[in-house]
């Protein structure tokens, strides 16, 4: 692919993801930034919009989508409890089809909205790992073992067909099992997910500790009960905790300690979890998310901003930045709420959506360009589009 050279407005760059006021010029090179610098000299003019990292989507479970809102009357565990929950009685009679179609819609639901980077737990098995074969390769798909005993005749197949494992609860598995988990997987140099403290009853059965007695995940989700000395932990291991606040207070687990998690500087990313229950939309987490810390006396939208575009739990690191993968989000600029505020991060967490997106690049080829860019626009650029 030839050299791609476009200016835009501004952009939130770097690791710091500072907002650089433009015009810059973007160049892209292969699947790679080649470089970013002020000037016009793009060979494309896109100043109505200003250029992000995407979104990064570190935990959901998309099969679940087949049958929204099922049991919504229910409890937690009446209804995701493996393997008895309402959730896997619907799954094991939904056929491929409605499943791969289900992918599918979920993926360009995310795409549409600027996701670039998902993290999905992946249920029922090495069987259902076939689906959606023509993912993304910015989709990462963790398999959960179908069984909770003697995971040792599944689990070499699961991190075959995936990338990594996703573990329900450490609960679920003998510390034998969760031995066996971790070192096929890191044998075989794939990722390994937990959920950790989602309920009061889990945390008080101190999953977090059996699960670091056998190994060190890369990421740990909800962790809505662990305390201020177990965060610690997670901080001094530099393990990721990846926050789902909306699917936390519909299933009613209760909130993470958000206070003590940001002054301890655990590294936080964010999730959608179930879309059978929580729609999969990533710009609403943030906006709560930083709701929830401001009343908490938290008021920091780079933090939320960084944590909305965090790819760490699949050892990504998102940034726009020279010498960087070609993942760039363009957002709406020019006559929007973002153009006039007095603080663009803050006004990025609060009023960003769907609505904003204008096109997303992942590798250096655009995998979604919407309506709203000019048709001429759209037109010069369907070579990049792939």
């Amino acid at each position: 692919m030839t050299e791609l050279s476009i200016t835009v407005a501004g952009g939130f760059v770097g690791p710091s993801l500072e907002f650089v006021e433009g015009p810059l010029t973007l160049v892209v090179e292969e699947n790679r930034i080649h470089s970013i610098s002020r000037g016009l000299r793009g060979a494309y003019d896109m100043r109505g919009y200003i250029i992000m990292p995407p979104l990064a989507n570190m935990h959901t479970h998309i099969l679940d989508y087949v049958s929204p809102e099922v049991g919504w009357d229910l409890d937690i565990d009446s209804v995701v409890g493996e393997p008895y929950g309402l959730k896997y009685l619907v799954l094991s009679k939904a056929g491929s089809n409605l499943l791969n179609m289900v992918i599918n819609e979920a993926v360009k639901s995310m795409l549409t909205s600027g996701v670039g980077y998902v993290a999905e737990f992946r249920e029922l098995g090495v069987k259902n790992l076939q689906l959606g074969r023509a993912r993304l390769k910015t989709h990462y798909v963790f398999g959960m073992p179908s069984k909770h005993e003697r995971v040792s005749d599944e689990v070499g197949e699961l991190v075959r067909y995936s990338d990594g494992i996703g573990i329900s609860s450490p609960h679920y598995f003998t510390l034998e099992d969760l031995k066996t988990i971790f070192e096929v997987a890191r044998s075989s140099g794939k990722l390994v997910h937990s959920h950790i403290s989602e309920t009061l009853e889990t945390r008080e059965e101190r999953d977090l500790e059996k699960l670091l007695s056998v190994g060190k995940p890369d990421a740990v989700i909800h962790g809505v009960w662990l305390s201020p000395e177990e965060l610690q932990l997670l901080k001094d291991l530099r393990v990721t905790l990846v926050l789902c606040v909306r699917s936390n207070l519909w299933f009613m687990s209760g909130l993470p300690k958000l206070r003590s998690i940001y002054e301890l500087g655990v590294d936080v990313a964010l999730g959608t979890d179930n879309l059978g229950w929580v729609k999969p939309d990533l710009w609403r987490e943030a906006e709560l998310l930083s709701l929830l810390a401001r009343n908490l006396g938290v008021n920091d939208p780079v933090w939320v901003l960084r944590a909305l575009t965090n790819a760490n739990p699949v050892g990504v690191q998102n940034y726009v930045v020279e010498g960087g993968n070609a993942n760039v989000l363009f957002v709406k600029y020019s006559g929007t709420p973002l153009e006039r505020a007095h603080n663009k991060h803050l006004a990025l967490v609060k009023r960003g959506g769907h609505e904003l997106v204008a096109a997303l690049m992942l590798d250096g080829r655009f995998r979604y360009v919407g309506d709203s860019l000019e048709k001429t626009l759209r037109e010069s650029l369907r070579h990049y589009v792939g």
